[in-house]
C-alpha cells in the first residue's frame, strides 16, 4: 500500500453504535511493523513544520496526515463543501489540526491509548465524539459485513472482548477476503491483549470476497463501552450490518 493513498476506510465499533465512514485523513504509517508489533504514533508535544494552504478540507486533511503522521478520524460527509484555514509554521500536530479546522464548525477531540493518541473530528454542536447511530447512514453491504465479522471474532476470545479497552486497528483484505497485515496503532493497554487482537485478526477471513473498489487499508476504531453506547457480545452485530 502506498503511503499517500487518496482514501482509506474507517470502521468504528463503539458499543451499540457500530458505524462506518470513509476517511481521507488517516495518517500514513510509513514503516510496516511486523505483525504482532505495535505501530507508534508520534507524540503530540513535538513541533513540526506545516505548509498547508487553504484548501478543500478533504485535501487539507490529506496533507495534514502526511505531515503529522497522527490519525485523524472522521465521517466523510461532515467535510462536504468545507474549506480549511491555512496552516503555515511550526506547530504540534494537535495545534495544527485545530488551526486547520478554524471556521469549519468542526472540532477535534483527542483520545489517548497508552503512549499513543488519535483525534476524532466532529461537528462543534455534537455532544460527544461518537455520534448517535441515526446520523451515520446505513451499514448495508460489505463494510457492515466486515464490522460484524471482526466484532464476532473479537467476542470469541475473553481477552479481546470489545468494550473494555480502546484501540485503532488497521489491516488490508486480499482478494479472497482474508485479513492481511493487521497492526495496532498504539496499544490497548495490555501487551497480551495486543497480541491476542492481532492473532485474532490474522486468522480471520470474510465469508464473501471484497468488492474490487473497496478503499484500503481498513482502519477500525474500538471504544470502551459506556452507558449510552453499550452493546455486549450477546448482541448480534450482523443484524446492524444489513445484508
Amino acid at each position: 500500500m502506498t503511503a499517500d493513498r487518496a482514501s482509506t476506510s474507517w470502521l468504528a465499533l463503539a458499543g451499540c453504535s457500530i458505524f462506518l465512514a470513509l476517511t481521507s485523513a488517516l495518517s500514513p504509517v510509513r514503516a510496516n511493523p511486523a505483525i504482532g508489533q505495535v505501530a507508534p504514533v508520534q507524540e503530540t508535544e513535538s513541533r513540526i513544520d506545516f505548509d498547508i494552504p487553504a484548501l478543500a478540507l478533504t485535501e487539507a486533511l490529506q496533507r495534514y496526515g502526511a505531515t503529522a503522521r497522527q490519525p485523524a478520524l472522521y465521517r466523510s460527509e461532515i467535510l462536504a463543501g468545507q474549506i480549511s484555514t491555512a496552516v503555515q509554521g511550526r506547530y504540534s500536530p494537535e495545534a495544527a489540526l485545530h488551526k486547520l479546522l478554524e471556521g469549519t464548525g468542526l472540532t477535534a477531540e483527542k483520545f489517548n491509548m497508552g503512549q499513543s493518541s488519535a483525534f476524532i473530528l466532529k461537528s462543534a454542536s455534537d455532544s460527544a465524539a461518537v455520534p448517535s447511530p441515526n446520523g451515520l447512514g446505513n451499514l448495508t453491504g460489505y463494510p457492515g459485513f466486515v464490522q460484524a465479522r471482526v466484532w464476532q471474532a473479537l467476542c470469541g476470545n475473553p481477552l479481546t472482548v470489545p468494550g473494555r479497552y480502546r484501540a485503532v486497528l488497521r489491516f488490508e483484505l486480499d482478494a479472497s477476503g482474508h485479513i492481511q497485515h493487521p497492526r495496532l496503532i498504539g496499544s490497548t493497554g495490555d501487551r497480551r491483549r495486543d497480541i491476542a487482537v492481532l492473532e485474532t485478526l490474522r486468522d480471520l477471513r470474510m465469508d464473501a470476497v471484497p468488492p474490487k473498489d473497496i478503499a484500503q487499508p481498513v482502519t477500525m476504531l474500538l471504544l470502551p463501552r459506556d452507558a449510552e453506547f453499550g452493546m455486549s457480545c450477546d448482541a448480534d452485530p450482523a443484524a446492524r450490518a444489513g445484508s
